[in-house]
Order: structure tokens, then sequence, then C-alpha cells
């Protein structure tokens, strides 16, 4: 019940804020992205001073509100170079930690940067499509998410149904190949009909993200798992009872949403 209730408040938000327009919508992503990277950098084990943490989360979250305010038209793509600034301060001021894990704080800090904000971010471009005239819609980035939301529950149930054969035992106990290809057909059969339900794009596009959601879902999870399985944790979090942290939530999409918007540029969204 507990995993329950807290799986439909979080689709209420999800959904919600993408109804409610582009600001309420980044606004709680950029949340999402802030709570993720805390929960990325506190399972991977910053050392030394709290201020390069701190900085990196500021600078993140300036490098995803800069994303937002280049799609949305509200300033122009030359502002973009400003994220040029953070590899600098970091670099200057990760000095101040103990020599001994200056590589290893930098290589975690910008990590986290390239796992969780740069995917995070690529939204703001999906929610802005030239094809709508770069105009705010909700439509492609609900329909990838609702894929995304079909094969977790569908690779689930199928596996815990039917799963016999383990996918990869040494990271992912639990996962099957009967759980993935229970997922992913799931997945392809709304994907012959989000053209309709969504628009915006061709059948033939929601079925290739539709495949897109299949591999690369699956590979955002099982990275999740290695992470949390490096770092000995069994959740990323606990700010969803029932679920565990923010991170547990969008693994899937993490790698999705990078994929999904390099086959839609090229083929001119």
């Amino acid at each position: 019940m507990q995993r329950t209730v807290s799986g439909i408040v979080y689709l209420i938000i999800i959904i919600g804020s993408l109804f409610l327009g582009k600001y309420v919508f980044t606004s709680v992503l950029l949340l999402i992205c802030i709570l993720a990277l805390v929960e990325f950098y506190n399972m991977t084990g910053i050392s030394g001073t709290a201020l390069n943490t701190i900085l990196s989360i500021i600078g993140a979250s300036g490098i995803f509100i800069l994303s937002f305010l280049v799609t949305s038209r509200l300033a122009g793509y030359k502002f973009l170079s400003m994220a040029g600034l953070l590899p600098v301060l970091l670099f200057v001021t990760t000095l101040y930690s103990p020599k001994a894990y200056l590589v290893k704080n930098l290589a975690i800090l910008f990590l986290g940067i390239v796992y969780v904000v740069m995917p995070l971010a690529v939204m703001n471009y999906l929610v802005f499509p030239a094809s709508n005239d770069y105009v705010y819609t909700h439509r492609i980035v609900l329909g990838i998410l609702v894929l995304v939301w079909i094969n977790d529950i569908g690779a689930y149930l199928t596996g815990t149904l039917l799963g016999r054969h383990k996918l990869f035992p040494r990271i992912s106990p639990k996962k099957t190949w009967e759980g993935m290809i229970g997922g992913t057909l799931l997945t392809f059969i709304p994907a012959f009909w989000m053209d309709a339900i969504m628009g915006i794009l061709s059948r033939t596009d929601w079925i290739a993200l539709a495949a897109i959601v299949s591999i690369f879902g699956v590979y955002g999870d099982l990275t999740e798992s290695l992470i949390k399985r490096n770092a000995d944790r069994k959740d990323s979090g606990t700010i969803m009872p029932g679920h565990g942290g923010v991170l547990d939530r969008i693994d899937s999409v993490l790698f999705v949403m990078p994929f999904a918007f390099i086959y839609l540029i090229c083929n001119g969204l």
C-alpha cells in the first residue's frame, strides 16, 4: 500500500507539472535533478570539504536552468558558454580538499553532472521541439515517460510471474530475460497508437522510441544497480516510501532521454 500510494503521488506530480506548463514542469524537474544529484554524491562517497560538492550542485542547477532559458527562447545560445565556467571552478575549489582525494572527487563531481544533469536537461529541449515551432508541449516527454513506465511495470510483472533465467546476476540478481522480453513486448503495444493519442510524432517515430526505451531503459536500471552495489546500498535514498530515492525512479529515464533526443534530432525534431 505504501509503495502504491507513493508511486501514485509521484505520477501525479510529474504528469500534473507537464500539463501545468513550462515553468511548473521545469521547476519540478530541477528539484528532481538536485535531489538525484545529492543521492548520487552520497552513494559515491565524496571526501574532503563540502565546498566543491555545494558548488557542483549550484553549477549543475545553473546548467539546467541555462538549458531551459535557451530552449524556451528566453536567452540566446551564446549563454550556454557560461557552462564552461563550472569545470574551472570545480578544479579550483577541489584544490582545497585533501590531496589524496583530489582526482577521486573531481571524477565523482563531473560524473554526477554527466550522469544525472545532462540527461534531465535534454528534456528541456524535448518540450520545445522545432516540429512545434519551439512552443512548449508536453506530448513528446509524456509519451516517452509513459513508455518507460509501461516497460518497467511490464518487466516487473512478467519477471515476477515467469522469470527463470537471470539477465545480469552479477549486478541485479532479480532481473530476468523473461522480464525484459515481457516489458519490451508490452512497450511496443501502446507505441502503435501513440501517434493517435499524443500526436506530434509519426507511428514510426513512436515505435523507434519504444525500441530505445526497451534497450536503454534496461541499461539505465542496471547501471544504477551497479552504483548501489558498489556503495553497498539497497536504495539510493529514502525520500519515496516503498520505492527508495529519486534516483531509483529515474534511472531508466537517464539513459533513455539522451538517445531519444539524438534519434529525434536526426529525424528533424
